[in-house]
C-alpha cells in the first residue's frame, strides 16, 4: 500500500514538472491522450458491460444499501473538503453522520442521520482546493482516474494516504473497504463520465478536458490575469 501510494506521488510530481512540449493550454497533452485512450478501453469493454449486464440483477434493496453504504464512507471525504472551505458546521455535520449511520446504520446500509435532522453537506474538491490558495495545475488524466490536475492529483494521492492511515486505527477493514470502495471504485464511476462524450464527430479528448475546465471554474472561478506591472518598470516595457 505504502509503496503504491509513494509510486503515485512520484508520477503525479514527475509528470506535473515535466517540460511542456504541446502547447501552454495542455502542456502534457501527448501524455494525457494516451492514459484517455486507455480510460476509454476500460470504459468500453470493462466498466459499462459489467454495470450494464450485472446492475440490473441486483434487487432494489441490496442496491440502495450499498448505495447509502457508499455515500457514508465519502463522509468522510466531506469532513475535509468543509474543513478545508472554514464551514466548521458542515464538517461537524458529515462527521456526525458518518458516526451514526456507521453505528445506529449498520456500517452505513441505513441512512439514519437524515431524519434526524442531519442532512449531507457536499462540497466539491477542487473548490476546497482554491480556499487553502491552491491555483489548478496543468491538465492531466491518470489511468484509472481519469480528468485532474497535477495540484490535485499530489493533494488527492496523499488525502487517500492520510485517509487510509486515519481509519487503519479505527479498524484495518475500515480503511481496507474505504480504499477498495471509495478510491478505486469512485475511479471506475468518474470513468464512466466517458459515457456522456458524444460517441463521434468531435474529439472526445477534447471535449472531456473542456468539461473538467468548465468544472475547475465552477469552483475556483475563471482563470485571473496577472497583475498589471508597476508604473516604474511599465515604461521599460
Amino acid at each position: 500500500m505504502a509503496v503504491r501510494i509513494a509510486t503515485g506521488l512520484v508520477m503525479a510530481l514527475a509528470v506535473g514538472c515535466a517540460p511542456v512540449s504541446a502547447s501552454a493550454a495542455d502542456p502534457l497533452e501527448s501524455f494525457n491522450r494516451a492514459m484517455f485512450a486507455v480510460n476509454k478501453g476500460l470504459v468500453d469493454w470493462v466498466v459499462n458491460p459489467a454495470v450494464d449486464h450485472i446492475g440490473p440483477w441486483v434487487p432494489a434493496p441490496v442496491a440502495a444499501g450499498l448505495s447509502n453504504a457508499y455515500a457514508n464512507l465519502t463522509e468522510i471525504e466531506m469532513v475535509l473538503d468543509n474543513g478545508l472551505q472554514g464551514k466548521a458546521g458542515g464538517a461537524a455535520a458529515s462527521a456526525a453522520r458518518f458516526g451514526i449511520n456507521s453505528t445506529l446504520g449498520v456500517g452505513g446500509l441505513f441512512d439514519v442521520a437524515t431524519p434526524l435532522g442531519l442532512e449531507r453537506r457536499e462540497e466539491n474538491f477542487g473548490t476546497s482546493l482554491c480556499k487553502t490558495g491552491l491555483t489548478p495545475g496543468s491538465y492531466l488524466v491518470l489511468p484509472f482516474v481519469g480528468s485532474t490536475n497535477t495540484v490535485a492529483a499530489v493533494a488527492l494521492t496523499a488525502g487517500i494516504a492520510v485517509e487510509v492511515y486515519a481509519l487503519s486505527f479505527i479498524s484495518t477493514t475500515l480503511a481496507a473497504a474505504d480504499f477498495v470502495v471509495i478510491d478505486l471504485g469512485g475511479s471506475a464511476s468518474a470513468l464512466r463520465h466517458a459515457r456522456n462524450i458524444p460517441a463521434a464527430g468531435e474529439d472526445l479528448y477534447a471535449v472531456q478536458r473542456d468539461e473538467y475546465r468548465q468544472y475547475i471554474e465552477t469552483g475556483c472561478g475563471p482563470s485571473r490575469p496577472a497583475p498589471p506591472a508597476p508604473p516604474a518598470m511599465r515604461a521599460e516595457l
